[in-house]
């Protein structure tokens, strides 16, 4: 796991340690280590679509607050989520 940063390596130790259900990971690379290690993982955006379904929260609103920090998503992706959600 030396090809990870030390949040992701964290978070796949611990979620494995835990037997946590599911972990928050969005770096492709982390990812890909959660799935080599068969763990349940979810992104940033599936956090917000899922609290959204909840109505805890306005998605088109989080995702244009998200918009305004350094995360880095394809604009094709946040257009299909938003239009999935109408």
């Amino acid at each position: 796991m030396s090809h990870l940063n030390n949040g992701e390596r964290d978070a796949i130790l611990l979620a494995e340690e835990l037997g946590a259900d599911q972990i928050v990971i969005d770096e492709i690379r982390g990812r890909r280590e959660a799935k080599r290690r068969r763990l349940h993982f979810t992104g940033t955006l599936g956090v917000l679509s899922a609290a959204a379904e909840r109505g805890l929260l306005d998605l088109r609103s989080a995702i244009d607050r998200l918009r305004r920090t350094n995360f880095y998503i394809a604009q094709d992706i946040l257009d299909r989520l938003i239009q999935d959600a109408e």
